[in-house]
């Protein structure tokens, strides 16, 4: 099975670019939401510390309860992953170009 996935990617190069495209695109997009719904929980904790008996809200399943939250990074190492991702489709793209050159 591994081997075949191998074969895959390296009898067309453009598909393993097209992977790593997909994967900066994907992360981009998460760290996009992340980054908004970091500003949503700021903005309501700031909101809400105005007024003395409410506490304020600490993650995005508090703040919207009723939408699936659990792929939005939230902490230093949802960020991080997404980071990694990014660089890892950024390093699948370039090896793809790599390959490209070397084959044709």
């Amino acid at each position: 099975m591994y081997e075949m996935l191998i074969e895959f990617f390296i009898a067309r190069p453009g598909r393993l670019s097209a992977l790593g495209r997909a994967l900066v695109k994907v992360s981009a997009m998460i760290l996009l939401v992340g980054l908004c719904g970091r500003v949503a929980i700021n903005t309501t904790s700031a909101i809400r510390a105005m007024a003395v008996s409410v506490p304020p809200d600490t993650s995005l399943a508090m703040l919207y309860p009723s939408l699936p939250t659990w792929w939005v990074p939230e902490s230093f190492l949802g960020y991080f992953a997404c980071v990694l991702t990014a660089v890892l489709g950024l390093t699948l793209v370039q090896v793809g170009k790599i390959i490209d050159r070397a084959i044709g």
